[in-house]
């Protein structure tokens, strides 16, 4: 990046509503974070807590931590605070970074607090009052859903991201002229494969806010006037950015030269769609969970048709196919061999040890991925589906063991279990299916209230089936395929009531178009009417367009009547 800002310092590195930032002013405001950093103490073996807005300040940052070996990790914005607490126990973290005015997130300890816009040191711990338990080369916690019932972090390391980073950029053609659009939440994996394969090739990250990056209609406008050359995500955001683009009757755009996509299964109608409207566009099939990053790519011929592989194994990766009686083969479960491996799982030796197995002579260790798939012919990797229950939800890892841990903790519920449905524009969502304790009843809306406290939005059901008893199998385990069909919860107000300020009459406007219901109270509950994450998000940039006001998605399940959000809109503006 530091050469790239003296080779080409009219190169834009960062482009976001707030403007346009060159390479020099990047490796500036990195400057000033490491050094904000490392005048606290903090270095190899500290955690620091993320609490900043995608955009410049939030990459600088993470660049800052990356140079300085100090690990971090993000605290979404739309996490509930209960999410945020449960990581912050977790990974002990010795600081947190915010902006300006903001409070820091509660449980994590001012050890140091840096101003976003001069990267000043605030606080800072008194020495040796930390405690160092992750490795001194980790860089980075990706938490994801855990089994167990509580967030998981996986210990990655720099030097991986980098050399996936590097091969995407050189696969791909970035480079100084490039425009990569980032998508993915700074939490994820993928984002830092977006950020370092474009920073460290000179391209540019075109940024858009936070409530647009969900929704392909407000998307749209940013891909064409940035002029976006690149973009990776998952398949449920492509097909809407696809489908906003044919309600707009938008033309063909040549701009757009690779079109990488990954988390969910690739479709031949989705890569038919994406030529019609990118006819330039290579597209990539990418495979890797968050402990590898990326294990495999295919890229999609014009003329394909039928199945369409994960691929084969990007540089520096080995693929092998573990079948049940401990030889491997052409069908399997996937195997990765690589040096490019996280650490493991933070404070989870067990689970560490039964995933992780290495380094042998070579220097290689293997991850075990829970994925089945087969070797085509050609070499090729098929995906079969998982071994466990774990999911993907719009690109996100999700144990449905975890939602289930949570719904089984609720007043009245003596089990729980959790399917995924999907919706009509083929959005996955997950779908809690409740067996009540005897003598008891339970209060399905004070239920998903509450879960939707504790769970990031994704994760949070968005149908719930009341059964006096779950369905089970011979062994006694839950029969899943026996669970039935969500439908939709109908519950209504017997006698809604007409918004009555100027704030829930606008609000209410903006309901009815986004849930597509007319027939709408002021005390008509959000989930109740088939409300929905995504749906959330919508409302929340709606929010922002008719009163400028920005607010967090998870809002929208905290106070999920008109009723409600109009007293939170009002006591906020």
């Amino acid at each position: 990046m530091e050469a790239h800002a003296a080779e080409a310092p009219d190169s834009p590195a960062i482009i976001s509503a707030e403007g346009v930032l060159g390479y020099p002013g990047l490796a500036a405001r990195v400057e000033r974070y490491r050094g904000a950093l490392a005048g606290a103490g903090l270095g190899a073996g500290d955690v620091v807590a993320m609490a900043l807005p995608d955009g410049a300040d939030g990459i600088a940052a993470m660049l800052a931590a990356f140079t300085a070996g100090t690990a971090f990790v993000w605290l979404d914005a739309d996490q509930p605070a209960a999410r945020h607490r449960a990581i912050l126990d977790d990974c002990r973290a010795t600081g947190v970074v915010t902006r300006p005015g903001d409070e820091p997130p509660h449980g994590c300890p001012a050890v140091i607090t840096v101003q976003a816009d001069s990267a000043e040191v605030l606080s800072a711990a008194p020495p040796g009052s930390r405690e160092h338990i992750v490795p001194k080369d980790t860089s980075c916690l990706v938490y994801t859903s855990g089994s167990t019932g509580r967030p998981k972090g996986i210990m990655q390391r720099s030097g991986n991201l980098l050399h996936f980073g590097r091969w995407m950029a050189a696969e791909s053609g970035l480079g100084r002229g490039a425009r990569m659009l980032q998508l993915a939440r700074l939490s994820y994996d993928a984002a830092y494969l977006e950020i370092l394969s474009a920073l460290d090739a000179g391209a540019a990250i075109v940024i858009p806010p936070p409530t647009v990056k969900p929704d392909g209609a407000q998307l749209l406008p940013w891909v064409s006037a940035h002029q976006v050359t690149h973009v990776f995500c998952v398949p449920t955001l492509m097909r809407r950015l696809l489908l906003a683009r044919e309600s707009a009757g938008a033309a063909p755009d040549p701009a757009l030269r690779v079109v990488s996509l990954y988390g969910e299964p690739l479709h031949t109608a989705t890569v038919n769609q994406v030529r019609a409207h990118f006819p330039q566009a290579a597209i990539y099939n990418v495979y890797g969970p968050a402990e590898t990053t990326v294990a495999t790519f295919h890229r999609v011929e014009p003329d394909s048709a039928g199945e369409i592989p994960i691929g084969g194994d990007i540089p520096g990766v080995q693929t092998l196919l573990h079948q049940d009686d401990d030889t491997f083969g052409e069908e399997g479960e996937v195997w990765i061999r690589t040096r490019y491996l996280a650490h493991g799982y933070l404070g989870r030796p067990a689970e560490t040890e039964a995933a992780f197995s290495g380094p042998d002579a070579s220097g290689l260790r293997t991850y075990r991925t829970g994925d089945l798939a087969r070797r085509r012919a050609d070499g090729a990797l098929v995906f079969l589906g998982r071994r466990d229950h774990q999911v993907k939800i719009r690109g996100a890892r999700v144990e449905l063991a975890e939602i289930e841990a949570v719904l089984r903790a609720e007043p009245g519920v003596a089990q729980a279990a959790v399917g995924v449905f999907t919706d009509e524009q083929g959005t996955a969502h997950p779908a809690a299916y409740l067996e009540p304790a005897r003598g008891a009843a339970v209060d399905v809306r004070a239920v998903h209230r509450r879960v939707a406290g504790t769970l990031p939005s994704y994760m949070v059901p968005a149908a719930y089936v009341v059964l006096d008893r779950l369905p089970l199998t011979s062994t006694g385990k839950i029969d899943r395929k026996r669970l039935p069909d969500p439908g939709t919860i109908a519950t209504r107000q017997a006698d809604p009531k007409e918004p009555a300020t100027d704030t829930e009459r606008r609000l209410a406007a903006i309901w009815r178009q986004v849930l597509e219901r007319e027939d709408l109270g002021a005390d008509d509950d959000f989930f109740e009417l088939k409300g929905h994450s995504l749906m959330a998000v919508r409302i929340a940039a709606a929010v922002i367009e008719e009163w400028g006001l920005e607010i967090p998605v998870r809002a929208v399940f905290e106070h999920p009547t008109v009723r409600e959000l109009a007293a939170y809109i009002d006591a906020h503006l």
